[in-house]
């Protein structure tokens, strides 16, 4: 069984942060996170889990698995 694709859509509060993305447009993360990281000058294979280049403040998520770390309730093994 496939797993549905990560998306993500700009929140239109956040617009101004991100003059060449249109609000409420659902893309995949992965692609919405390649154009941001190049608008910011980095690599989006560089940005670690606890350094997401797409902010819950800012975006809206849907589908996929959230691949994000929990640190606070991470166990140390």
């Amino acid at each position: 069984m496939t797993q549905p694709v990560r998306e993500a859509a700009l929140k239109p509060a956040a617009a101004e942060f991100y003059p060449f993305l249109p609000a409420r447009m659902w893309t995949t993360a992965a692609h919405l996170a390649e154009l941001v990281a190049r608008y910011r000058g980095i690599c989006a294979e560089a940005a670690d889990r606890a350094n997401r280049v797409l902010s819950d403040a800012d975006f809206m998520f849907r589908g996929g698995r959230d691949t994000r770390i929990d640190w606070a309730h991470a166990s140390s093994g």
